[in-house]
């Protein structure tokens, strides 16, 4: 009887519409009976008995989505009176696998972690209809999300015990030796070649464009203004299009499988963006204000569900969410940042042409919520950005920069994201 799990073809919506409203719909009599047997004829292959799957539609008044969701609390009370255990319950709304909560909101279910319980999306208004609030790019960035795989050649020489304890200082997890000089010196030469060819610029059709201030930085209030000089683009890592060269596919694999380890160490629900970046510097004092990858935002609220909520101050530490109302929330669903730098030694090496060439990344080591300058830091470290280097740090904590930088360098940025 539960096979209406599958997937449901919503209604068509108002494309300009950023906010949907399920309830009835068709233009005239014959419209409406022709929905309403398209609706039945769907509830019945699905598995229910016509008699109980007219009396859904006619309770819900021929709306297929209301008529699953009156359908599924019946058969959910059953299974609790006969003392089995709840099933989660999914639907499909503007293709968007969710499921509604006991207090009525609509969750986001995560196809790339067995549909694990994501953020909230939505809410069932008073006269049970469901109300969609759309989808910005935060939310698809963390639904086309995937379990980090395992798959490597050879040893990551990776101690999750030890990125542990620097991210609970606030602080960064600096990965030497993350890649060997030959594979840097091989995707170096990679990402040389396209530059010199202008295929890492602005504009270039090799990467998935992001302009200053624009594409996933949009609505980025914290970011209003900022100076950034780098050019820098995505690549798909998972096997899509545009993709990266292979030397440098491989480094980005090598972070996913970092965060595999960090996932299976300490039970954190990490999911890897489908997107690597790349930033290219041009060598002529390109630089990158202070920024943190994931800032706290007062105008905007928490989309953690009701249920998931943490009852007491250690398990909000322990879970890294709020505890009750705090006024803001995180912009995003990133909580590790992890750089990798395909740079040749003799450029940012610790002697005297590496230190004028500059490019260190600067860190502000536990520096207060709100500090945009990083007036409040308890440290601060600049480190050079060598090839064969990575570094790690949770997005919603690290506020850092890059200095101007007076020769070419290059780095790649992967994120890995938790659903609350």
């Amino acid at each position: 009887m539960d096979a209406w799990l599958s997937t449901l073809q919503s209604a068509t919506a108002n494309d300009a519409a950023t906010t949907k409203n399920y309830g009835h719909c068709g233009n005239g009599p014959s419209e409406a009976m022709e929905a309403a047997r398209s609706a039945l004829e769907e509830l019945t292959s699905m598995g229910f008995e016509a008699c109980e799957a007219t009396e859904a539609l006619e309770t819900c008044q021929d709306d297929l989505v209301e008529a699953l969701a009156f359908l599924s609390q019946r058969h959910k009370k059953r299974r609790v009176e006969g003392g089995q255990k709840p099933a989660l319950e999914t639907l499909e709304v503007e293709g968007i696998k969710c499921s509604v909560t006991a207090e009525g909101e609509l969750v986001m279910l995560l196809p790339g972690d067995e549909l694990r319980g994501g953020p909230v999306i939505g809410h069932r208004k008073a006269d049970g209809s469901l109300l969609f609030e759309g989808m910005d790019d935060w939310l698809w960035e963390l639904y086309e999300g995937h379990r980090p795989r395992e798959e490597l050649e050879g040893d990551l020489h990776f101690d999750p015990a030890a990125v542990r304890a620097a991210l609970e200082e606030g602080a960064p997890y600096v990965w030497d030796g993350f890649a060997s000089a030959a594979e840097i010196q091989q995707a170096h030469a990679a990402l040389e070649e396209m530059f010199q060819r202008g295929q890492l610029s602005r504009g270039s059709g090799l990467w998935v464009d992001e302009c200053n201030e624009g594409g996933h930085a949009r609505n980025r209030k914290a970011l209003e203004g900022q100076q950034r000089d780098d050019a820098c683009g995505f690549w798909d890592v998972q096997g899509g299009a545009p993709a990266p060269p292979a030397p440098v596919l491989k480094l980005f694999h090598r972070l996913e499988v970092a965060a595999a380890r960090l996932r299976s160490s300490f039970g954190w629900p990490l999911l890897c963006s489908r997107l690597g970046m790349a930033a290219v510097y041009d060598g002529q004092g390109a630089c990158y204000e202070q920024h943190r990858d994931n800032e706290w935002q007062r105008h905007l609220r928490s989309r953690t569900p009701q249920g998931l909520l943490p009852k007491t101050a250690a398990e909000a530490q322990q879970r890294r969410l709020e505890l009750g109302e705090s006024g803001g929330a995180p912009m995003n669903f990133r909580e590790l940042t992890m750089l990798a730098y395909v740079n040749m030694p003799e450029d940012f090496g610790d002697h005297a042409v590496g230190r004028a060439n500059g490019g260190r990344l600067r860190c502000y080591v536990a520096t207060k919520r709100g500090d945009l300058r990083g007036d409040t830091a308890q440290q601060l470290q600049d480190l050079e950005p060598l090839g064969g280097r990575a570094v790690i740090f949770r997005s919603k904590d690290l506020l850092h920069e890059v200095l101007p930088s007076f020769c070419r360098r290059y780095c790649l940025t992967f994120w890995v994201c938790t659903p609350h």
